[in-house]
């Protein structure tokens, strides 16, 4: 017998891989104010400097990335926390590899299309 889906239930396995850049892939869950996405860098990725005008919360739950925020780069690894706030610059790249979650709130709306658009 098919397993039941459950509605409020996920497992991160099982989240269609989105491509966010040619080597980066992440897995979308969105609730109404937050947008959740468990980033994979693989090693020698880089993720380009940009902004956004959600808030966002990265934390790295295995391997580490050379984080750059306005100007300022600083390594992080397993366990650490970074929050930016709403338009500040920031990106990095990662020569260990990394996998991470992001935390957007409000949700953003290009990831959320992008989000549809390869989960149909």
């Amino acid at each position: 017998m098919p397993e039941k889906k459950l509605k409020y239930l996920y497992h991160i396995e099982d989240i269609p891989l989105v491509p966010l850049t040619d080597k980066v892939g992440t897995r979308f869950i969105a609730g109404q104010n937050v947008l959740l996405s468990f980033i994979e860098q693989p090693p020698g990725a880089s993720f380009p400097l940009h902004r956004h005008p959600s808030e966002q919360v990265l934390i790295i739950l295995e391997g580490s990335e050379e984080h750059i925020v306005e100007g300022e780069t600083f390594l992080m690894k397993k366990g650490d926390v970074c929050v930016h706030p709403p338009n500040v610059e920031h990106g990095g790249r990662t020569p260990t590899g990394f996998k991470g979650i992001d935390i957007f709130s409000p949700p953003r709306e290009d990831y959320l299309e992008l989000m549809r658009k390869h989960l149909k």
